[in-house]
């Protein structure tokens, strides 16, 4: 198959929210993923592969205070960066696109991400529906057509990633390396389901759809009603500036495996998350230097049940609820040197979000990350990041990590 370079400009993790338009944190980000992509000469013109390699080296170290630890060298409540001691490979992704025309005319493509790697370990076994497991994680597939009504209305037909949450599936995309505690554990990441997505002008667009369930899965939780979801976004007259609220109500129902359910499971469960998220480039700090964003989730699950591992009955039936913030700053000192910060809270009454039966708990997190862009395609960071809640949250009160991450983009 012939390939070539075509100077085409096209960010590979735009593919992490599942938006029309401006998509959020990939279009004013500053992405690690650069501006070429390949252009594949197939039977339909205008297919485009990207993708990336992530790497890196996590380091943890707890401080042990006090309280009984779930770990003695390992990161909890955390779902990728766990590992202590530990060099790894956290993805190879690749994005094969063909885009809807930049015309609003009737207008077809597709778009499929596959992920290989330690991140799709973990993603893979929380959504084996649509992915075989192992080492292999179906992100993205999804068919994109275009109805020329108004100002051009957009499906997305397929899989698809979340409306929710300010920061993304691809780690390269986000300011930080580590993934926040509000993407971790407060929103779902995948739906399968069909999506439309409509841009009134410049400055606002909009998106609702009809999925399966609450995260990732090609069947019904609730055979009698799936899940929807939706959001709208406001965007400044500039450019400079993005504010986005989502949701997504989900009747899960009841739990479908006959027998009594599995030791940790969750039953009877009416998921409800709202989402909003803000980004905001002062005009007076030049170049868009200077990049502050914020996040905020709350999340209820109706008529909860959390099995306990002695096969006893359900704790903590009735309503779990689950709230957070993060706010986030960047600056870019210079072409080859920035630096990221993150700070989060995260609160849940019973524990549900953190499967810990019957343990309300708050939970913060400081993030501080240093990019590095000294190489052509490649970004390097170095990153420290410290956790606290708890004493049966975390290991002994708080934890620490250290982590040096390099990715290579193309």
């Amino acid at each position: 198959m012939k390939k070539f370079l075509k100077g085409l400009c096209i960010v590979a993790l735009s593919a992490s929210v599942a938006v029309a338009g401006p998509e959020p944190t990939s279009k004013d980000l500053k992405k690690v993923v650069e501006d070429n992509g390949i252009y594949v000469e197939t039977a339909q013109k205008g297919v485009v592969l990207s993708g990336y390699v992530d790497t890196s080296y996590t380091y943890q170290f707890a401080s042990h205070t006090g309280g009984t630890a779930q770990g003695n060298d390992e990161n909890v409540l955390r779902q990728f960066d766990t590992k202590n001691n530990d060099f790894n490979i956290n993805a190879f992704k690749l994005t094969l696109e063909k885009a809807l025309s930049d015309k609003n005319e009737w207008s077809a493509g597709f778009r499929a991400d596959l992920m290989f790697g330690e991140d799709a370990t973990i993603l893979a076994a929380s959504d084996p529906a649509t992915s075989p497991g192992g080492d292999l994680f179906l992100e993205q597939a999804y068919v994109s057509l275009r109805v020329p009504v108004g100002n051009g209305l957009d499906f997305k037909v397929g899989k698809f990633v979340t409306l929710l949450g300010y920061e993304i599936i691809e780690s390269p995309g986000n300011l930080n390396f580590s993934r926040g505690l509000l993407f971790t554990n407060a929103i779902p990441l995948t739906h399968t389901g069909v999506l439309a997505s409509y841009k009134f002008n410049d400055i606002f667009d909009a998106q609702f759809g009809v999925v399966n369930n609450w995260n990732g899965s090609d069947k019904l939780a609730n055979q009698d009603a799936p899940a929807i979801t939706g959001r709208f976004a406001v965007n400044s007259p500039g450019g400079n500036a993005t504010l986005a609220t989502s949701f997504i109500y989900s009747p899960t129902g009841e739990a479908t495996t006959p027998g009594a359910p599995s030791a940790g499971s969750v039953t009877n469960t009416n998921n409800f998350v709202v989402d909003v998220w803000g980004q905001w480039y002062p005009t007076c700090v030049p170049d868009k230097k200077l990049l502050l964003a914020f996040n905020a989730d709350y999340g209820f699950a109706e008529s909860n049940s959390l099995v306990t591992s002695g096969g006893g009955d359900p704790v903590n039936p009735g309503t779990s609820e689950w709230y957070g913030v993060a706010a986030y700053a960047k600056y870019q000192f210079t072409p080859v040197f920035s630096l990221a910060s993150r700070g989060e809270f995260l609160h849940t009454d019973d524990g549900y979000k953190f499967g810990l039966p019957g343990l309300g708990t708050d939970v913060w997190s400081y993030t501080l990350t240093a990019g590095f862009n000294i190489w052509e395609n490649v970004l390097t960071r170095v990153e420290y990041r410290y956790d606290r809640g708890e004493a049966d949250t975390i290991n002994g009160f708080d934890q620490h990590q250290i982590a040096v991450n390099v990715v290579y983009s193309f």
